[in-house]
Order: C-alpha cells, then structure tokens, then sequence
C-alpha cells in the first residue's frame, strides 16, 4: 500500500509540474494537493502546493476584492469564503498560505451589509406568512453566520410554524394521533416550541383508546381453563404495547359495578373512562392424540471378508443378511377457533372483529434396530432364506443416509397441551396485532 502511495504520489507530481509550465497554476495547484495526500514526505509536491497554491488564493481574492469594489456584497462574501475554505484545505495537508489579514476587515464591511439585507428580506416574507422563502433565507445566513443577531429564533418560527398549525388542524378536526405525532417531532426538532408539549399531551389524552379486556368465554365446560388462559395471554401482550394511544383498564381500579343482569352495561363503562370493550369466546380446542404407528421394514446387513480367489488374490467378499427392522410414526395435533370483538362504550358499534382458526401439529418419524446399525442397508427381499427377483438392495450413498437419519431421529413429540398453549398464543398475537393496528383515525 505504501508503494503504490508513493507512486501515485509521484504521477500527480508529475502532472502538477506540466500544469505550471503550462501556467495553469489551479490545476496544478490541485494536482500538487492530491500529491501531497497520497504521500505527505513528497516535498518536491509541498514546495509546489505552496507556491502555486498562494498564486490560487491570490486570484480567488483578487475576485473577492473586484466584488467588493462593486459594491456586489453577496458576490464579495461568497468569493471571500471560497478563498477562505481553499486556505483552511491547504493547512489540513500542513501548508500554511499566506492570507493578509487586511481582507478580513473588508470581508466584515460586506458581510454586514450584505447579511443586513438578507435578515430584512427574511422578516418580511415571515411576516407574509412566506414560510418556506423565509426558511430559505434564515438558512443561507445561518451557513454565513450562525450567531447573527436573532436569526436562529426567526428560523425556527420558518421551519415549525407550518407544522405547528397542521398539529392544530389535527386537534382541532379530532385527528388526534396525527397531531400527537407532528407536536411529537416539532419538540424534538426545538425542545420547546409554543404550546406544543401541553397540546401534545392533550391530543394524547383525547385519543388514547382504554380498554376494558373481559374473561373469554368458552363454548364446552372442557375448556374453561384454556379460555381463561386465553384471557391472560391476550391482556399480558396489549398491556406490553408500546402503543402510546392503547391503555388497558383494570377492572380492580373500578368503583362502580358495570355489569348489569349480566351483562356489561356499556353507559356505566363509559362514564368509568372506558372506550371501549375487548371480549371473545373460545369456541373449540380440539386435541389429538396420536397413536403410534409400529411398520416392520426388511432391510439388509452388509457383511464384508477378504479372501483369497483362485489365482491367491486377496478380494472383497460381501455378503448380505436378511433382517427386519421398525420405523415408528407419531403425530399430535390440535385445533382452536375462536371470535372476537372491540366495542366502543359510547356508541355501541363494533370498533373490530375477527375469527380465529388455526391448527398445529407435531410429528415424529423414526427408526429402531437391536442390533448393530453401521451396515445396515435399505431394501426389500421377500423371504428370508431364499432368493426372489423382487429382492432389492438400496446400497447407496442417498438411501443409507436416508435411513440413518431415520435412527438419528427424534423419538417424541409435544404434547398436545404444548401444542395448545401455542396456539393460544398465536391467537394471542393476532389480536393484539389488530388492536395495536387499529386506528379510528383512518376510517
């Protein structure tokens, strides 16, 4: 890497030279630089960075010093600043240009009337209500000047005031998690622009959904227990949301009764501060026990000696043994259906609803064998101790492996409460997922 550093090093130098002889001192100039930073010991490329680097900042403030004669102030601080960041580009590369301070003086002059003009011109399109010229404005001072006088305030007012109104527009019209979300990014756009933060909190306030999550019913006596687990899942994940606009209530924080001959009474709900009420029924939890499978396969035994043939050369003999060996099948399944709603306590629609039917499964296939596995081959004879044309021999890679995997294989299977309780809290996450997408906003 260091080689070809400095080879490059020497090609730029190179070039840069053939620029100067040329008199074109900003090419070589910037070939010189790009020497200098693929090898900062090339002194021949510093000596020529410096001298045709100060000839480039001389003519870039030679122009500054034609604007400023001209009275053209924007143009004069804009070549001013050129020249001041190609004086700073050289110092980075330890080449220190001379750069008289006198020009700073007339930089100042215009930069002042200049900026002056601009500022008047920023305070009277924001008085206009001109939002985006003004920003434009404020934002090409501030890259002059970021400490001049007020105009990081006035830019702020540019940049927030029209979202700031949309917020408004938003609370006003009863769009609340729109408004919540815009007041959200303005206070961390400003830390604290107007009324944001109250109104923030009141749009939070106005459209925060709280729900009252009854137990869930069950169709069959058999599986009250897997309803109340149901319950419980489905109350621990919407209570885990990170949704601001979602707030689970607890009944124990009710003082009122809100069930009235047995059923909820919707009006006394509301006036408690619920908005809404999630309840279900778990209709079927059907459980299969798998019984299992027992087949009798009739494979092979690899038997292999070395002996000697005719000629007394030693060969292979392989001889095949007829054996019986048992695979096993074992599946447990389970399926669930169940159905629910969210009703709002003020209106009595339903907000949402949905049916849930979802099965799950779990297999095991296997094999066993009492005796020694490593030659054991797959195939099919069909007597044991006499030859058949139907007799066949699976003696290869695919097969063998096939079968061994079959030894290998797991030999149990969930049970079908695990396979249940998975499925509870699948049914779980599914309607957490709505209520969590759910927005009255969108409709």
């Amino acid at each position: 890497m260091v080689l070809v550093a400095g080879c490059a090093s020497k090609r730029f130098t190179k070039q840069a030279a053939k620029f100067e002889q040329a008199g074109l001192y900003d090419d070589a100039a910037e070939y010189y630089y790009k020497a200098v930073k693929k090898k900062d010991s090339n002194v021949e490329a510093k000596l020529g960075l410096r001298k045709n680097g100060q000839i480039t900042l001389e003519n870039k403030l030679s122009a500054f010093l034609k604007a400023y004669n001209g009275a053209d102030f924007q143009d004069a601080v804009y070549k001013y600043k050129e020249a001041e960041s190609y004086y700073n580009k050289l110092k980075t590369v330890g080449v220190d240009l001379n750069f008289p301070e006198s020009y700073k003086s007339y930089y100042e002059e215009a930069k002042g009337d200049f900026l002056n003009k601009k500022y008047t011109d920023g305070l009277e399109k924001l008085e206009r209500e001109d939002f985006s010229g003004a920003r434009t404005i404020f934002d090409e001072i501030l890259g002059i000047d970021p400490g001049y006088k007020d105009v990081k305030e006035k830019n702020t007012i540019a940049r927030y005031e029209p979202a700031y109104r949309e917020a408004l527009n938003y609370l006003e019209g009863g769009f609340y998690r729109k408004a919540y979300y815009q007041f959200n990014n303005i206070l961390i756009g400003t830390g604290g622009y107007k009324q944001s933060s109250t109104l923030k909190d009141e749009a939070l306030r106005k459209g925060t959904l709280s729900i009252l999550i009854t137990d869930f019913g069950s169709g069959k006596n058999l599986i009250f227990d897997a309803s109340k687990a149901v319950t419980a899942k489905v109350k621990s994940r919407i209570g885990s949301l990170t949704n601001p606009f979602i707030k689970i209530i607890d009944p124990a924080s009710i003082n009122i009764s809100l069930y009235e001959n047995g059923k909820m009474n919707m009006q006394a709900a509301n006036l408690a501060g619920i908005k809404a009420v999630l309840s279900g029924n778990l209709n079927e939890v059907e459980k299969t026990e798998g019984k299992l499978i027992k087949t009798v396969k009739r494979g092979y035994i690899k038997e292999v000696n070395i002996v000697k043939n005719e000629a007394g050369q030693e060969i292979e003999k392989i001889t095949w043994h007829k054996i019986e060996y048992t695979e096993f099948d074992l599946e447990n399944k389970v399926k669930l259906n169940l159905d629910y709603k969210l009703v709002s306590t003020e209106t009595g629609l339903i907000l949402l609803s949905d049916v849930v039917s979802i099965s799950n499964s779990d297999k095991a296939h296997y094999a066993k064998y009492d005796g020694e596995k490593k030659n054991l081959v797959p195939g099919y004879w069909k007597n044991k101790d006499s030859s058949s044309p139907e007799d066949v021999i699976k003696n290869n890679p695919g097969d063998i492996n096939a079968l061994k995997q079959l030894f290998n294989a797991r030999q149990t299977v969930k049970t079908t409460a695990a396979l249940a309780d998975e499925l509870m809290d699948e049914a779980a996450d599914r309607i957490t997922e709505k209520v969590d997408k759910y927005n009255p906003e969108s409709r």
